[in-house]
């Protein structure tokens, strides 16, 4: 048993040095070379480095390479991969997805995961072992995915006037332009907006009152409310195209009756702000109105001649030809009057295999969950 016992942890300090020296590796890499492009794992290099994960499961390997499937060196490397993660979301500026640590210790997972499946395999029983095998490959897939199928993902930015058709797409960061195998044309764009918003404002510091706890009024026909003091009643409001919002008010200050009226409006593009002094310090102003919903009517075309016509909007996008058009922005100067939409388009390849991978390793807890994660 003692002998045993030194076994292990003697296999366990070599996984730990190998684990550890391939870290240290991405470490000299990420000097020497710089953060990794994932561009060169673009198809065929990610299809080949699938079909080597592959075989990985049919051939019976050495112990000693065998071993670096077990259990242990999976809890070592997951969390290696999620205290990663959490540097990530803690640090801002970070690129360690980036990183050829971080690369190699991915690799790393998806090379023990394709080793645990062989182990599997090689003494597999359907009653006892498809919950693994499902929750193992499927996890396998979606690593191989999000990974190395990254490198052949595309990801574009279209600019469209209404009334026009275009072809050409810019990558963030890259101002010249590319023509893409998608054109996009706007039929037209629209956007609602929430109501602007009554405020009184300190007129050297630009804080709106009272300090700390701000009160806003909604500015819609017949609305009124209190703010610092002052009675507000909202005795009209105008918002036609191609003019900035605007509001009559009448306020009354309930310490001593005294009334003061007038026009406020927040201005655009089209029109100059107007405030209405309280005294010298404050006034009544409006906040400009916030989007909230925008979307694109537009007829989508390929290459190849196929054609779709449908309305994008944040979150709902269109889908042909494998490419996934978003609505992402607009003329933001002229707001709802923009005559121009902005579209992130996205080509992902290898999402339908994300897809399938999430859909195996949640059948495969389901069936963990039932079975009570009862081994036979």
């Amino acid at each position: 048993m003692g002998g045993q016992g030194k076994g292990k942890q003697e296999t366990a300090l070599v996984e730990i040095i190998i684990i550890s020296a391939v870290t240290i590796a991405g470490l000299a890499l990420q000097f020497v070379i710089g953060p990794l492009d994932f561009g060169i794992l673009a198809f065929p290099v990610n299809l080949v480095l699938g079909l080597l994960l592959l075989l990985l499961i049919p051939f019976k390997f050495p112990k000693s390479i065998r071993r670096f499937g077990s259990g242990r060196v999976s809890v070592t490397l997951l969390a290696i991969v999620t205290l990663m993660a959490i540097y990530m979301g803690v640090v801002p500026g970070n690129d360690v997805k980036h990183s050829w640590p971080f690369a190699l210790i991915y690799l790393m997972t998806m090379v023990n995961l394709a080793l645990a499946v062989g182990k599997r395999v090689r003494k597999f029983n359907l009653k006892r072992d498809h919950g693994f095998m499902l929750n193992h490959l499927g996890l396998l897939l979606l690593l191989f995915s999000a990974g190395p199928g990254s490198g052949d993902m595309q990801r574009w930015f279209m600019t469209v006037a209404e009334g026009a058709t275009e072809w050409r797409g810019e990558r963030a960061g890259v101002n010249e332009p590319v023509e893409l195998p998608v054109a996009i044309s706007l039929i037209d764009f629209s956007m609602e907006e929430y109501p602007p918003k009554i405020a009184i404002v300190n007129k050297s510091t630009g804080e709106s009152q009272p300090s700390g706890k701000p009160v806003f009024i909604e500015s819609t026909d017949g609305n009124s409310g209190i703010i610092a003091g002052w009675s507000i009643q909202i005795d009209s409001f105008i918002y036609r195209p191609m003019m900035a919002p605007s509001a009559f008010i009448s306020a009354k200050r309930v310490s001593d009756g005294e009334m003061i009226s007038g026009r406020v409006s927040c201005g655009n593009i089209f029109q100059q702000f107007a405030i209405l002094d309280i005294d010298d310090r404050f006034c009544f102003a409006m906040t400009h109105p916030e989007p909230q919903k925008f979307s694109s009517q537009v007829k989508v075309y390929t290459k190849e001649g196929e054609e779709r016509t449908g309305i994008i909007e944040v979150n709902r996008p269109l889908t042909i030809a494998g490419w996934k058009i978003y609505q992402y922005s607009y003329d933001t100067r002229r707001g709802r009057d923009s005559e121009i939409s902005v579209f992130e388009l996205v080509y992902d390849p290898w999402i339908i295999l994300a897809y399938i991978g999430i859909g195996m390793v949640m059948i495969g807890s389901l069936t963990l969950l039932i079975k009570g994660g009862k081994r036979e």
